[in-house]
């Protein structure tokens, strides 16, 4: 009895200590926090305008070329620095924030190109 009311008690205690992936990579402070911009080149080319919130949420612009057509980005920074963010019509930047920049690839549907952005 003793032991299957420990064993219990293990088996509920190692369930309680599990956390997912996704709950590790939220954050309380994001270390990069903070106004971000760059742009970007390829099959379109514009700018980025982002800030990366507390949290590790980012929210933010770009601006088509020569259009001048402007649409809101959106997305997330865990906190090893991996982001993706994306627009409603489908533009999706993803890659890694580095202390104050990143380089990257960018994708919407069949069209791609680089990207650059640098901390303010």
């Amino acid at each position: 009895m003793k032991t299957d009311l420990i064993l219990l008690f293990f088996v509920l205690f190692s369930f309680g200590s599990c956390i997912s992936d996704e709950e590790s990579a939220r954050q309380v402070n994001s270390g990069f926090q903070g106004n971000w911009s760059g742009n970007f080149t390829g099959d379109d080319n514009g700018s980025v305008t982002f800030v990366v919130q507390k949290e590790g949420t980012i929210v933010g612009e770009i601006n088509l070329l020569p259009s001048n057509i402007k649409e809101s980005i959106n997305g997330y920074v865990n906190f090893d620095g991996k982001f993706d963010m994306n627009t409603k019509s489908n533009y999706r930047f993803s890659g890694y924030l580095k202390d104050s920049k990143s380089n990257g690839i960018w994708t919407k549907n069949n069209l791609t190109g680089n990207f650059s952005f640098q901390k303010e």
